[in-house]
């Protein structure tokens, strides 16, 4: 297995998209995951490194080798294509072994190894038959198979579960988990899906437009994202994002909505960071948000407040969209009844909770 480095890498797919500037280092069996919507760059970015489209600029290094003049087969990778790329006139054996009769391996050691990775990825069972008599998760198994077999240095995986329902994408996740942990093989994944990115990766990389947003641990993305793309990306339902302004305060800041209700005490910021008059977008997680029982509310008074919108219940939690004049907040609860749509509700927004973003540079402050 190996360390895949990208420094300065840019480039152009043949099928659209395009990468700008990346640098970002996978670790040696290490599960990344590459995440952002359409046209992110994510896909590029994998068949740069598998070396089905040229580098324009930068190094890309497998293991510490340079690769950006090696052809793929040269590079040790494998891929796993969105749609699997399946020989359909061909038997799932001979779909496994058929990188390995490109680099002419003897019959008896590919036999040997397409049983090996058939027993690693499930699939044992299907060897015999062709592809169109398989199920996409069946599929998928012989595409990851395929790509075992060969004992790459990395796995390159994009968007692999894209065509599966969503029962059968939880049960893949799962098994992909099992999967790297046991082969301890370093693995690059590409997807679209933010809670995908989240469940797989040991750490995750943010794309947007081709340019690395942040590259971190799942928790850190959540906890501490670097800017606004990234605090939208992640979480379902999404951060909470509302513009306003830095007041002075007796305490420290008052952070005050622009042309709504929501008021927030916070301390004051860092040394060498701008603040009273400051344009700011101040970030709350739906489940930071308490909301504050009407009892609760005569006895110590009122804090934020709005109307709310809309109620929706899943079972084990409630959210309400609540609109506060500018902005409509989500706010998770547990199951509980705290009014329907057209009624006031209190709640309130703990301080050392809340992430604060430049309104001009969307970066986090």
């Amino acid at each position: 297995m190996a360390q895949v480095s990208l420094k300065n890498v840019s480039g152009i797919s043949t099928e659209g998209g395009a990468v700008r500037d990346c640098t970002l280092e996978v670790r040696d069996r290490e599960f990344a995951v590459l995440v952002g919507p359409p046209g992110c760059g994510n896909s590029t970015l994998l068949r740069l490194i598998a070396g089905l489209d040229p580098v324009s600029g930068g190094e890309i290094t497998i293991g510490n080798r340079p690769v950006n003049t090696l052809s793929p087969l040269a590079r040790e990778v494998a891929m796993v294509f969105p749609h699997y790329a399946l020989f359909p006139n061909l038997p799932v054996s001979a779909n496994i072994a058929f990188g390995l009769k490109g680099r002419h391996f003897p019959k008896t050691e590919m036999q040997k190894r397409v049983r090996e990775a058939a027993g690693v990825a499930g699939i044992t069972e299907a060897l015999a038959r062709k592809p169109q008599t398989l199920t996409a998760v069946e599929k998928l198994k012989v595409a990851l198979a395929r790509a075992i077999v060969g004992q790459p240095k990395a796995i390159l995986m994009d968007e692999p579960l894209a065509a599966l329902e969503p029962a059968e994408r939880a049960g893949m996740r799962a098994e992909l988990v099992k999967l790297q942990e046991r082969l301890q093989t370093t693995l690059i994944y590409a997807t679209r899906d933010p809670l995908e990115a989240m469940a797989l990766g040991q750490r995750v990389a943010v794309l947007r437009e081709g340019a690395l947003q942040q590259f971190d641990t799942p928790l850190a993305l959540y906890e501490r994202p670097a800017n606004l793309f990234v605090a939208r990306s992640l979480g379902q339902p999404p951060m909470n994002l509302l513009a306003g302004r830095l007041r002075t305060a007796p305490e420290g800041l008052l952070f005050k909505e622009t042309g709504g209700t929501v008021e927030v005490q916070l301390a004051a910021l860092p040394p060498g960071k701008e603040g009273v008059g400051t344009d700011v977008v101040l970030g709350i997680r739906p489940e930071e948000i308490r909301i504050v029982p009407d009892a609760e509310t005569k006895t110590r008074g009122v804090r934020c407040q709005g109307i709310i919108d809309h109620v929706e219940t899943t079972g084990a939690e409630v959210f309400y969209s609540v609109q506060t004049g500018a902005h409509v907040l989500v706010i998770r609860s547990g199951a509980g009844e705290h009014g329907g749509a057209g009624r006031r509700m209190q709640f309130d927004i703990d301080p050392q909770k809340v992430h604060l973003f430049d309104a001009a540079t969307t970066g986090r402050i």
